[in-house]
C-alpha cells in the first residue's frame, strides 16, 4: 500500500467532505494532479497606416535665427545755420539720389557768395597791375635805368598778390559751399523717414537730423552661427567662390519669404557667446522686408544626392535612441505581416516633412507612420494605408485601429 499523502487544512464547513475524500484517497493511493495546460494568448493585429521608404536629392543647410538692416542708412543733418523754408518730400516715399528735401533760407549765402567773388576780382586786378609793373621794369634793368632792389620789390608785390588772391577764392570757395549746402538733397536711393525738424524751425549745422534715408533694396539679414558650425560654412562658402544660397523667411509673416546669397563672413568670433556675425544680400525688389524685421535664416550648403527619406511621424524615440517600425516580411503567404523595432539615425527634416535617415534603413521597405500607439515588436499588421492610398486589407480590417481579434487560450 502506497504511503498517504497530507492534505492541507481546510475551513470547518468543508471538513466532512474532505474527511471522507481523505479517507478514499489513503485506500486507493495518491496520484499527482495533471499539470494545467497554459498557451500564451497570440498577439492581436494593429490597424496601421504605412509608407514606402524612398531615395531622392535633398538639401543639405544650417540655420539661424537674426534681423533685417537697411543695405544704406543715412541721417539728414544740415550742414550750416539757418532757417527751414521748405522740405517739399512726402514722408515715407521713396526717393532717388538727388531729389530735394529741404531748403534753407540762402539769401544771407548768396550775399556772402557775391562778396568773396567781387573780392576775387578786385585781386586779380591789382594781380594783373603788379605783374605788368614788373614785367615792364624787367625790361629797363639790363640799361641800368632801374635798380635790382626795384626788382625785388615789385616781385614781392606780385607774389603777395597771388597769395592774397588764393586766400580769397578759397574765401569764395566755401562761400559756394555753404550756399549749396543751403539746399538738401537725398545722398542716396532709399525710403525717407517722418519729419524731425518742420518747416520754420532754425537748424544748426549738424545738430539734429532732419529725417532718415534708408536703402531697402538690396537689404541685408544679419544673423549668426555657433563657433562649431562655423568652420562648416566656410568650407562650402570656399568650395563656392565666396558665395552660397539663403532663403529668408519673416517669423512674424508667413507670406514674407526671399531668397539671396550669404556675401560677407565676420572677422572674428565673439568670446562671450562663441558666435560668428555672418550677413545676406536680399535683392528685396518688392519690399518683402523691412529694416529691423526678425527672420529665419536658412544657408543652402550643398545638395544630398540620393538621401534615404521617411515621414517624420514615422521616427520615434525611445531609451536606446531613434528608431522606427518596418512592416516586416510573413512568415508564410498568407499571414499578416509582423511589427519589426528598428534603430536608425536621423539627419535634417526638409519643408515637405521628410526626415532624412542616415542609417538603418534602405529605399523600398515601409515604416509604420500612424498607428504606433501599443505597438509592439512582432505583432501583425494590418497595412489599411500606403503612401496615404486605402490598400485591400482596409475592407477587412478591424473597424478600429489597433483592435484584436479574439484569442483564447487552450488547456
Amino acid at each position: 500500500m502506497n504511503a498517504p499523502c497530507f492534505i492541507c487544512p481546510t475551513p470547518a464547513r468543508l471538513a466532512g467532505v474532505l474527511l471522507g475524500a481523505a479517507a478514499l484517497a489513503a485506500l486507493a493511493g495518491c496520484e499527482k494532479p495533471k499539470p494545467m495546460s497554459l498557451t500564451m494568448p497570440a498577439l492581436p493585429p494593429r490597424s496601421v497606416s504605412a509608407a514606402t521608404v524612398v531615395a531622392r536629392d535633398v538639401p543639405q543647410y544650417l540655420e539661424a535665427e537674426g534681423q533685417t538692416t537697411a543695405s544704406q542708412s543715412v541721417n539728414i543733418v544740415a550742414q550750416v545755420d539757418g532757417k527751414i523754408v521748405d522740405m517739399p518730400f512726402q514722408q515715407g516715399a521713396m526717393v532717388k539720389k538727388g531729389d530735394l528735401l529741404a531748403k534753407i533760407f540762402a539769401n544771407p549765402f548768396e550775399a556772402a557768395v557775391k562778396k568773396a567773388q567781387g573780392q576775387v576780382a578786385t585781386d586779380n586786378a591789382n594781380l594783373k597791375l603788379a605783374q605788368d609793373t614788373l614785367d615792364r621794369n624787367k625790361l629797363l634793368l639790363p640799361e641800368k635805368m632801374v635798380s635790382q632792389q626795384q626788382i625785388d620789390t615789385f616781385t614781392a608785390q606780385v607774389d603777395a598778390l597771388k597769395g592774397q588772391l588764393e586766400v580769397d577764392e578759397a574765401l569764395l570757395q566755401t562761400a559756394q559751399i555753404n550756399l549749396d549746402y543751403s539746399t538738401i538733397t537725398a545722398p542716396i536711393d532709399g525710403m525717407v523717414g517722418t519729419y524731425r525738424i518742420n518747416v520754420g524751425n532754425v537748424i544748426k549745422a549738424n545738430d539734429l537730423p532732419i529725417t532718415t534715408i534708408q536703402t531697402m533694396s538690396p537689404i541685408y539679414a544679419d544673423f549668426v552661427v555657433s563657433e562649431s558650425d562655423f568652420p562648416t560654412v566656410r568650407k562650402y562658402y570656399d568650395a563656392n567662390g565666396g558665395k552660397l544660397k539663403v532663403h529668408v523667411a519673416s517669423l512674424s509673416d508667413a507670406k514674407a519669404e526671399e531668397d539671396g546669397e550669404l556675401s560677407i563672413l565676420g572677422n572674428a568670433i565673439a568670446a562671450p557667446t562663441g558666435t560668428v556675425s555672418l550677413r545676406a544680400v536680399l535683392p528685396n525688389d518688392h519690399l518683402v522686408f523691412w529694416p529691423n524685421q526678425p527672420v529665419h535664416v536658412r544657408i543652402l550648403l550643398d545638395t544630398l544626392h540620393d538621401a534615404v527619406v521617411v515621414p517624420e511621424p514615422s521616427v520615434l524615440i525611445s531609451q536606446q535612441g531613434e528608431f522606427v517600425f518596418v512592416v516586416g516580411t510573413p512568415a508564410k503567404p498568407g499571414d499578416m505581416p509582423p511589427a519589426e523595432m528598428r534603430l536608425v539615425e536621423t539627419g535634417q527634416t526638409q519643408d515637405d516633412g521628410m526626415k532624412v535617415i542616415t542609417s538603418g534603413l534602405k529605399p523600398g521597405e515601409q515604416v509604420v507612420v500612424q498607428g504606433q500607439v501599443f505597438l509592439a515588436p512582432t505583432m501583425p499588421l494590418i497595412v489599411t494605408q500606403l503612401d496615404g492610398n486605402p490598400t485591400a486589407a482596409a475592407q477587412t480590417a478591424p473597424a478600429t485601429a489597433g483592435a484584436s481579434a479574439s484569442a483564447s487560450a487552450k488547456p
